[in-house]
Formats: C-alpha cells, sequence, structure tokens
C-alpha cells in the first residue's frame, strides 16, 4: 500500500493532480477546461489536494497587456516524497530517483555486485537501496515507493518472476519479498516495459505520447534486445506477459572483437586498452570509436546493422508510430542514428512501395537510465491512475 496521502480514492482528484504533473505548473482554468469540470467542483478538488500537501501555488502569472486578475498557478509539491527506479543486470544496478514533481534528483550506477540468484539478489538490492538513500540524506519515510526493471518474463500484476536466465530466477515472487525487506511500497516489471511504461506516463517530459510506440532496450551484458509496446496508449504484455521478448542473440562481443583483431590486427586503442582492463565493455567500444578506432567502428557497425534489421522486422509486425531505443547503445547515438535512420527508410520502402511510413525513431535521453527512470513509472501508476 501507498502512504496515506498518495491513496487518492476519487477519480476525478486523480484527473487533475496528474493534469498538473503534465502540465508541470497550470492554471485553475486550464485545469478545468483541459478536464472539463465547473470551476465550484474544481475549486473544491484543489482544496482537498493542497490539504494533503500534494499541490501548492506555484506563481501568480503576469500576463502582460491582459485585462483583469492574472491568473494563479498551481503545481505538485515536489518535497512531498521520492520514487526509486532501479535497473536489475547481471552484476550491475543503476538508479534513478525522482522527486514527486517528477524531476530526475539524482542518477547513479554500481557494478561488480553479486546479484545473481535469488537470496543474493535480495542483499544487492537492499545494500544499494540504502547506498542510495545515504548518498540523498533522505529518510525512510520520504520514500514513495521503489519500482524495478529486470530482465527476464515478469508478471507485473503478480509481482512474480516466471522465469530470469541472467539473474537466475525462476518462479520467485520478488515483490512480496522485496516489500517486506525495504519496508515500503514496491514494483516491478520487465526491463522493456519500465522502459515503454516511462514513455507512456511522460516521465520527464511534457510532450503528447503517440499512440503506438516501441521502446527497444540493448544492454551487451543481457545479450537480448527487449521491447516494450505501447499499443493503442496501452502496455501490452500479451497472455503470459512475454509479449515483446525478442530472442535473437545479440552480436557477442568478445567474438565481434576477435573476428576484427583477426581481420585488422593489434595496432589500435581498443587493443591496448583490452590489454589495460583485461576485459572490454560496448562503452570501451563506443570510446575507442569515437577516436577513430577501426576495429572499434567494425564492432558498431554490426551492433547497427542488427538494430536495423530488428526495426525494419518490428515495424512490418506492428507499424508503430514512434521506435524509441534505450540502454547502452543510445551512448552511439552521434555514431549510428543518421544511417539507421536512412537504412530503415531505405528498406521500408523497398518492402513497402506505397502506405507505409516510416515511424519517428528515437534515442531515449535518459541514455543507460532509460529502464530505472521508466521503472519510476511503476508507482506513478499507483498514484495517478
Amino acid at each position: 500500500m501507498l502512504p496515506e496521502p498518495f491513496q487518492l480514492q476519487i477519480a476525478s482528484h486523480r484527473q487533475i493532480l496528474n493534469t498538473i504533473r503534465i502540465q508541470g505548473e497550470i492554471s485553475a482554468a486550464e485545469l478545468a477546461r483541459i478536464n472539463n469540470l465547473q470551476p465550484s467542483t474544481l475549486v473544491y478538488i484543489l482544496r482537498s489536494l493542497k490539504s494533503k500537501g500534494l499541490i501548492e501555488i506555484s506563481r501568480i502569472s503576469a500576463q502582460l497587456g491582459s485585462a483583469g486578475k492574472p491568473p494563479t498557478l498551481w503545481r505538485l509539491v515536489a518535497q512531498k516524497g521520492y520514487i526509486i527506479g532501479l535497473e536489475i543486470i547481471p552484476n550491475e544496478m543503476r538508479a534513478s530517483v525522482i522527486d514527486f514533481s517528477c524531476k530526475i534528483i539524482h542518477q547513479e550506477h554500481q557494478l561488480g555486485l553479486d546479484n545473481i540468484g535469488p537470496e543474493k539478489l535480495l542483499d544487492s538490492i537492499s545494500a544499494f537501496y540504502h547506498k542510495v538513500l545515504a548518498h540523498l540524506n533522505l529518510a525512510h519515510k520520504e520514500i514513495i515507493g521503489v519500482g524495478i526493471g529486470l530482465t527476464g518474463l515478469v508478471d507485473r500484476e503478480r509481482g512474480f518472476v516466471h522465469f530470469s536466465r541472467k539473474l537466475n530466477l525462476q518462479n520467485y515472487a520478488i515483490e512480496a519479498e522485496l516489500r517486506q525487506l525495504l519496508q515500503c511500497p514496491v514494483e516491478v516489471v520487465n526491463d522493456a516495459n519500465a522502459g515503454a511504461l516511462g514513455i507512456k506516463w511522460q516521465v520527464g517530459n511534457t510532450a503528447p505520447v503517440k499512440p503506438n510506440v516501441v521502446f527497444l532496450t540493448l544492454n551487451e551484458k543481457i545479450g537480448f534486445f527487449g521491447a516494450g509496446l505501447i499499443l493503442n496508449q496501452v502496455l501490452y504484455e500479451g497472455a503470459n506477459g512475454t509479449a515483446g521478448e525478442i530472442f535473437t542473440s545479440l552480436p557477442v562481443l568478445a567474438e565481434l572483437y576477435d573476428k576484427a583483431v583477426q581481420q585488422k590486427g593489434h595496432d589500435f586503442p581498443l587493443v591496448r586498452r583490452k590489454q589495460k582492463a583485461e576485459k572490454i565493455d560496448l562503452d570501451d567500444v563506443i570510446a575507442c570509436a569515437r577516436e577513430g578506432c577501426t576495429i572499434s567502428g567494425m564492432i558498431i557497425k554490426r551492433y547497427k546493422n542488427f538494430i536495423i534489421e530488428e526495426i525494419v522486422r518490428l515495424v512490418q509486425l506492428l507499424n508503430p508510430h514512434v521506435i524509441v531505443l534505450g540502454g547502452d547503445i543510445t551512448d552511439a547515438k552521434d555514431l549510428i542514428y543518421d544511417e539507421i535512420l536512412a537504412k530503415v527508410d531505405a528498406r521500408l520502402r523497398q518492402i513497402f512501395l506505397s502506405g507505409v511510413q516510416t515511424p519517428e525513431i528515437q534515442f531515449s535521453r535518459f541514455g543507460i537510465y532509460s529502464v530505472a527512470v521508466g521503472a519510476t513509472a511503476l508507482i506513478l501508476r499507483k498514484i495517478f491512475m
């Protein structure tokens, strides 16, 4: 259960609160117009929300040249509470913290965690959670809830992980365990669906969301592409929660590296970096590609071609308005974005001679924190939906 101030039983109160959340700040007149409410009804709702400490007067709008009393603008009380979004990756966790106004106040990630298997996973989440609280000097009572996105087949309604090969979880009631451990509301979802929910709930963004959106997350450590599907403005999870699972394996970085070195030799920045660190990840490849490293460019090209093929397949199947790319690959936007747009468009024109428009393709502005930011929407929907 959410803390009492956030348990709004009346739908119109949640509706007004959500409109203020999306707009950032807004006048009572605009609230009444957008939500088709009588001014007297709206005044009652605003008083109720204010009495709960959820909203406050932002400022008095200065409308130059207009007659009459300038309007009062309302906003959410940012310090009312905080929501933590976590992405769980094998041996790594990423956190995004938003205040009640949905402003991101902190992001961090931690590598080298021992989080494989139920007991180790719970210990790692608890330790990371308390580390984030300590860093922000937040009291436990200030946390509204924790949203978690993780790889695998997740029953969001039951808070149940059917299977996660990478985290070694099977038939595991993770949500109930975490609620008891952290002593606060916890919601869990598949990582790609978390990213999709972040888009649907416009976390950190006031732009209207198109009806059909596909969120794709590429994380080299997981090894698969995941897709979160917003269809007709609703998260589509399928009959058993497996919708969006793309089981085509990502190119294996170690194999791509070995093949590139065999073809081009050892005198390249990425090879020298690997000799120092023994192990490289996609961040290393991207950094070296920007230095003009030939073998890094070859590896990035292989990932880019993989993304193009998957986007073309998804467009043929779902014909979405927008495709958003998130995860590790977002750091390579400057290296691959223009060519992805051009090649996807060319491929679709070959397949569909007319009648199909290439969807808008975006890179998530939250980068590697796309899933963690999206996970906060799990708690937002409990308050505002």
